[in-house]
Parts: C-alpha cells; structure tokens; sequence
C-alpha cells in the first residue's frame, strides 16, 4: 500500500463503498491516476489492479470510491498526513490480458446523470445567487458561491435545451468565475480569488527548483491582444454601442451583441481577465508528489527563471499518479493572483 520515495512513504487509502479495501489490493496496484479539474468537468480518477491469480474481485458498476493520498515520514514519529481527494463513481470496468489486469475508471461522484439532462427554462431579473441556488437544489447539491457573484443581478437568462452542467459552465465563463460540483456543493467563485467556497484564504504553495522533475514555461506575446470589445443594444436610443476594456488599438471583439450596457461590461471584463492569466503558462511535474495542491491553489516558485519565480500561478490542474516508484504530481498552471489582473 506503499511507495517509497528518499526518507518518505507516500501512503494512499481506497474506500469502496464504505469498505476499505487497502489490505486486499495493496499488492495488486500497478497505478493510480487522479486528475482534477477546475471547470465544470469531472474530476476522473483511473487504477490499475493486476489480476495475475484470477482472484480479483470486480466492484459494482456505480460503486461509490472515497481516496485519500499523503505521506508518511520514515524518520519521525509521526502518522501519516492524508488528504481526502473525494468520492469518485464508477462508470467503466475494463479486464485485459495477458497479464491480466483490472482498470476502474470513475468520475466525480456528484455529478448525476439529471446534472446533464437538457432543459428549457428562463429566468428574468433574478440575481446569480437566486439561479445558481435552484439549479443546486434540483440536482441535490449545496450551493456555495462567493458574496460578490451572488448578488450580479441577470435582466434575462434562457436555458434552451442545455443541461444544468452546460449552463453553469457557460455562467461560469460569462462571470469569470470557477462553476464546478465538488463534496456535493456547486461552487461559484472568481478565478483566482484565493479563497475557498467558504471565503477562508487558500494558504500559498510553495515549491523551489529542486522539488521539480520538469516543468515547461511559455509566454504568449503580451500585445497580440490590447483589450476586449462587447457591443450591447441601447433600445432606447435605437443605437448599438460598445465597451472596450483594456485598450483598443488592438483589442478582441466579442462575436455576441448583449442586450445591456452592464452585460456587455461583465462580459469583456471576464474575457480580458482569461486573456491576461492565458499571457503565460507554466506546467511543473514533481518527483514528490504533492496530494495538498488543487486547481485554484496559488503556487508561488523560486529557483527558475526571474521572470517564471516573479508569477503567483494559479493551478488550472493537477494529476496525481502513484505507482511502484511513488507518488508524483504534475500541475497545469497560468497566470494568477495581482499579475494576471494588471
């Protein structure tokens, strides 16, 4: 149930169910793969068992998997630090050969099939918070969405033959803001504010050259787009207008024209904000994995490049593998915290 990396064992639990299957399978694990992200999408975590004597038993279509990954230190006297990374649903069983092996994939649990059912609803003049809250109560999740998005107030919302997952991830592109299911909340929160759903801060992670096996840094030209341009409909005066935020000389028009001046704003501010954080990326894989770091952790980095140690970057995704060699963890991050806003 092991792997072993310099003085630390990184340690893991699988919940099946509600039975721990660790002592039945630890010797069985050929993988395991955990990727999270920060969108709508579902988190999808993949194990691999071998099934070399034919005695493995496969677990229930839908079983309910709860993982928990950390560390244990050789040297101390010290437990083992866990984190809980969630509850995962199966939804595909593949057996291959020879050798035989068994690979579980599974997803977020939360996200239900009536999650991506399609719909047809409108709302008018009703605030964020009001519609996300419905959409969390038919779907049995709790809402949990931050102050400032809650209180936007939308003048019109169509929900046209579009799932609840659909809508939610377009709101959460509209209002620049991170729109997932999570531990049964539907959170709605600005990208890269440094808060948890709760509105505790998110402490920063800090990593340094030598805690890295690779990473790759690139940076877009930072003028190949100046600003955003949204036009919107004065049906009052009968005119179309525009807001540009940022600067105009070489801005990105928005294709869409919104039926408000305050629509149109929100949208180029949102737009603006992705475009800033997309100027530069950096993806890290660390030898020592780190089951501590999700998307939307600010991860500050010292000991590369003076222009990559200056970013506060904020992680878009992660992937935790652990296998016979130990557990690593590789992170997609951009742009974040005061940069990624100037």
């Amino acid at each position: 149930m092991t792997g072993q990396y310099i003085h630390r064992q990184a340690v893991w639990k699988l919940i099946v169910d509600g039975k721990d299957i660790g002592a039945e399978v630890s010797h069985r694990l050929v993988s395991l793969d955990l990727t999270e992200k920060r969108g709508a999408d579902a988190d999808e975590l993949s194990i691999v068992l071998a099934d070399h004597d034919g005695m493995l038993a496969l677990p229930p279509a839908g079983a309910i998997i709860t993982l928990q990954l950390g560390w244990r230190d050789l040297g101390g006297s010290a437990g083992a630090v866990m984190i809980d990374k969630g509850r995962y649903k199966v939804d595909q069983l593949i057996h291959s050969g020879t050798p035989d092996v068994l690979t579980i994939r599974a997803r977020s649990a939360d996200l239900t099939r009536a999650f991506r059912r399609r719909r047809t609803q409108s709302w008018s003049n009703q605030t964020l918070g009001t519609i996300l809250g419905e959409l969390a109560a038919r779907n049995g999740l709790q809402l949990r969405c931050s102050p400032e998005k809650a209180t936007v107030t939308l003048a019109h919302l169509a929900q046209s033959q579009e799932s609840d997952a659909a809508l939610i991830a377009r709101l959460g592109r509209l209002h620049d803001a991170v729109a997932t299911v999570k531990a049964g909340s539907l959170i709605f929160m600005a990208c890269g504010a440094g808060q948890s759903p709760s509105g505790q801060a998110l402490d920063l992670a800090q990593i340094t050259r030598r805690d890295g096996d690779s990473h790759t840094w690139e940076a877009a030209e930072r003028g190949s787009y100046s600003g955003v341009v949204a036009e919107w409909q004065d049906r009052a005066a009968g005119v179309r207008k525009k807001i540009v935020v940022g600067n105009e000389e070489n801005a990105k028009k928005l294709a869409r024209t919104y039926a408000s001046e305050a629509s149109a704003r929100r949208a180029a501010d949102a737009e603006y904000k992705r475009l800033q954080r997309g100027a530069a990326k950096f993806s890290l894989t660390l030898a020592a994995g780190r089951p501590d770091i999700f998307p939307e952790k600010t991860v500050k980095v010292t000991g590369f490049k003076p222009q990559i140690d200056a970013e506060d970057w904020l992680v878009v995704e992660t992937r935790h593998s652990l296998t016979g060699n130990g557990l690593g963890t590789s992170l997609q991050m951009e742009r974040g915290g005061s940069a990624a806003s100037t």
